[in-house]
């Protein structure tokens, strides 16, 4: 949907507000004042401040997790293809998609992880998390059941380390490092956590 002039400056003045001083903080009445608009204007675009987060952030982190999913059905398709044993190497590979949308989408991702408070995406990063740990236990599962995978883990485990990993990723984010030295921070984590991961699950 086209956006109007009103809308566009109303979004540009909110984002600055959220990143400066988190969403349950931002004042809608300083978004509508330098914006230049009334509340009225404001109402006649979102009924809230909530409703101004998710368009701003919405589209980004609904962008991701359809990422994640694709990422997810790649993986079965290895079992067919006989390719099992690139499990690691084909995370790696979605794992840098990830790093490269993140930053083309910034702003947004820094709201996430760090301004979200007091919205519905204040557990992203943790439902994230939650996500790759189901998805992961039946693809493992699966390769045990061919005899592609002989190590185990328990579930919490599996989520602890999940976790560190993707908190480790977004700190990239969180600490406004420089896209290039972000890249080169997660190839390296890749190579610590997918040692990790060959260890405990001992793929075949």
């Amino acid at each position: 949907m086209e956006r109007t002039e009103t809308q566009m400056k109303i979004l540009e003045v909110g984002k600055k507000e959220f990143l400066e001083k988190g969403f349950k903080d931002a004042s809608l009445n300083k978004i509508v004042a330098e914006a230049g608009f009334t509340k009225g204007a404001f109402y006649g675009y979102y009924p809230d401040k909530a409703a101004l987060f998710e368009d701003i952030v919405g589209e980004a982190a609904k962008g991701l997790l359809e990422q994640f999913k694709a990422a997810q059905a790649a993986h079965f398709d290895l079992v067919s293809e006989e390719k099992t044993k690139d499990s690691l190497k084909l995370s790696t590979e979605y794992l840098r998609v990830f790093v490269e949308y993140m930053y083309a989408h910034f702003d947004a991702f820094k709201l996430i992880l760090c301004r979200a408070e007091g919205t519905r995406y204040a557990n992203f990063l943790e439902e994230l998390v939650e996500l790759e740990v189901e998805c992961s236990e039946e693809y493992y599962a699966l390769l045990r059941k061919r005899g592609k995978l002989s190590g185990k883990m328990t579930k919490q485990l599996h989520h602890m380390i999940t976790s560190a990993y993707f908190t480790a990723v977004c700190e990239t984010i969180v600490h406004d490092m420089p896209k290039e030295e972000a890249v080169r921070y997660v190839e390296e984590l890749a190579k610590f956590f997918n040692s990790g991961w060959e260890g405990l699950l001992r793929l075949e």
